[in-house]
């Protein structure tokens, strides 16, 4: 029998490959049946594990509850990235399934074209992708039933939304599961619910805002008029868009409504765009909360909106004949390091996008109260007048802003067992009223929530839409949506959703490349300022030059005079040329900084591998010559 050193190296390289393919296999065979529940997740937003909100949704389940995936044999035929799409999907089920100790049965049905399958996911609402020009169609579409055979359905499965595959699927569970949705109370100016029907003139026709889609698809919503003289006591959470031309009455209403225990979010805002587009002077009208504001030892000034060089969002602006991409103040978006971490509204929203945007003050403090700042402007922000907001100019916005050094409060969460703001109950004239007494504290501790915007809501700052194939679909690109959610989840007592929406967050920002623009920018702000003002100045001084020549007679100046304008002239033309070169130089380095950075991105790790890997083999070609 021969021995392994009497084999020739190159038997025993084919025989080690081959073993090494046959037990590649026979692990993944082994781990396939033996280790299906036993999963390792090494993402760093945890992409393939079961978020807490969704384990505890799953262990709230008391009836049984059944997934059924209709996916389609032939759907890559269609679509090879649905086909794909939907393996990421069956996993996420399975998940559920494992995770629920049998509560949740999960059925996979292939709907074949024509056959009952396809009718029933039809009648269930599903929507088919077309194959080619055939009469076929396929779907990748769920629905989720309880044992009383209420149902939720996911019409098709879009990959482009996989970041909130999870989120809508423990959404349904929970929606299933709670014997009642928890209520919420709006009164708006804006028509966040739509207004009109699409066929009339008259009243002009809004469509329901995206934002109330994703409410509705979690709370019952109730409006109520801003005329009321009492909110219901099966109202949860009572949300207050843009309030304004409220009656005492009203106001009483909704102190007594927190009087009784109820929780309240407020969007007041200093100038809305939303209500400037739709025909009205907002800036000329003052919100009535300051009563109540004022007995929670909270001020808000309604004449300013926060402007942030640091937070401002970036748009198109016209100037000189161009299309330029330029900050503008008055639209910030905040980022997570001005949100708060430690709240749990704020602390699983990564971005929030915001307009004209006001500030509160906390000017007292109150016995009983505890008031949280829940979002900040930067220490580049400063207040301006509403008027500066109606004919915006971003580049003498940015030439004339004057950084405050202090970071401004834009949102906050008042705690605790507040007074009435009324002594006792304003005359009536209706007969609709309330018979208990006036409350002059509130009876248990409440949650008091303050935004000081409104524009927030509008699908402009925070979501694409679209109905291909006839689904309509949300894409966000803000939290803005999540923000409110969540508050009207903390303050209903339903919060088990809020940490998918933190893992729903799928961007990974170069934040290296935004600090070192910031600073560029900054840099060339500074320069683009001061030459500005030196134009300005040389303009002015050319001014009263050509203005003494056209009274006096342009041979009654003196040769310094005269002198002096050419060389006014001249350094104008130069002052006019750096002017541009800045601008343009900051475009092109911040553009080229961000190449650079991707590239070592790109290229470091592997070139650090092939480095790594000749210094190996050079180490083993030595240590074997020597062997010999």
């Amino acid at each position: 029998m021969k021995k392994l050193t009497d084999f020739d190296r190159n038997t025993l390289g084919v025989a080690g490959l081959v073993c090494a393919v046959v037990l590649f296999f026979s692990v993944n065979v082994v781990a396939a049946f033996l280790m299906k529940n036993y999963r390792l997740d090494l993402t760093q937003a945890h992409l393939y594990s079961l978020s807490e909100g969704s384990v505890r949704a799953v262990s709230d389940i008391r009836e049984p509850v059944t997934i059924r995936f209709y996916l389609s044999g032939k759907l890559a035929k269609a679509s090879q990235l649905h086909a794909t799409y939907a393996v990421r999907v069956i996993e996420l089920l399975e998940q559920y399934v494992s995770a629920s100790d049998g509560k949740i049965r999960l059925e996979v049905i292939d709907p074949e074209p024509f056959s009952k399958k396809e009718d029933e996911a039809l009648s269930y609402g599903l929507k088919g992708i077309p194959v080619g020009d055939s009469q076929e169609y396929v779907y990748i579409g769920l629905t989720i039933s309880n044992s009383s055979d209420r149902r939720r359905t996911i019409a098709m499965l879009d990959p482009s939304r996989e970041r909130f595959l999870e989120y809508d699927i423990t959404k349904y569970l929970t929606d299933l599961t709670r014997s009642k949705r928890p209520t919420v109370g709006i009164i708006s100016t804006l028509p966040i619910d739509g207004q009109g029907e699409p066929q009339l003139i008259y009243p002009k026709y809004y469509p329901r805002w995206a934002v109330m889609d994703v409410v509705r698809d979690i709370f019952d919503v109730r409006f109520i008029s801003r005329q009321t003289l009492d909110i219901p006591n099966d109202i949860d959470v009572l949300l207050l868009v843009n309030p304004k031309h409220f009656s005492d009455e009203t106001l009483y209403a909704i102190d007594q409504h927190v009087m009784r225990g109820g929780n309240l979010i407020v969007l007041v805002d200093p100038f809305s765009q939303i209500e400037a587009d739709l025909g009205d002077t907002p800036y000329t009208v003052r919100p009535d909360l300051d009563r109540l504001f004022n007995a929670w030892g909270v001020s808000f000034d309604p004449s300013r909106f926060v402007a942030d060089t640091t937070l401002a969002r970036v748009i198109g602006h016209a100037r000189d004949g161009k299309n330029i991409q330029t900050k503008y103040p008055p639209w910030l978006s905040l980022n997570a390091d001005y949100l708060s971490p430690e709240d749990p509204v704020t602390g699983a929203v990564s971005s929030v996008n915001l307009a004209y945007a006001g500030s509160f003050d906390v000017f007292k403090k109150v016995d009983g109260l505890t008031v949280t700042p829940l979002m900040y402007s930067s220490k580049d922000s400063e207040l301006m007048e509403n008027i500066d907001g109606l004919d915006p100019d971003p580049a003498a916005m940015l030439r004339d802003f004057k950084p405050g050094g202090k970071n401004l409060i834009l949102g906050l969460r008042v705690k605790g067992t507040p007074a009435s703001s009324f002594d006792k109950a304003p005359e009536r004239n209706f007969l609709k009223q309330r018979p208990e007494a006036h409350l002059p504290k509130a009876v248990r501790p409440v949650n008091i929530i303050l935004i000081a915007d409104s524009d927030l809501l509008a699908d402009g700052m925070w979501v694409e839409k679209s109905g291909a194939l006839g689904v309509r679909q949300l894409y966000p690109f803000a939290g803005n949506a999540d923000l409110i959610v969540n508050a009207l989840d903390n303050l209903s007592g339903a919060a088990s959703l809020i940490d998918l929406r933190s893992k729903a967050e799928w961007r990974r920002p170069f934040t290296v490349i935004e600090d070192l623009a910031l600073k560029a920018e900054k840099l060339y702000r500074e320069q683009e300022t001061r030459l500005y003002y030196e134009l300005q100045a040389t303009r002015e001084r050319m001014r009263e030059l050509t203005k003494r020549a056209s009274g006096e007679g342009r041979d009654l100046l003196s040769r310094e005079d005269k002198e002096e304008l050419k060389s006014l002239q001249k350094r104008q033309l130069e002052l006019r040329s750096a002017l541009r070169n800045v601008q343009n130089v900051l475009v092109r380095d911040v553009a080229g900084l961000q190449s650079d950075i991707v590239l070592i991105n790109v290229l470091f790790v592997p070139a650090l591998l092939i480095v790594v890997a000749l210094f190996v083999a050079r180490r083993r070609r030595a240590g074997r010559r020597r062997s010999r």
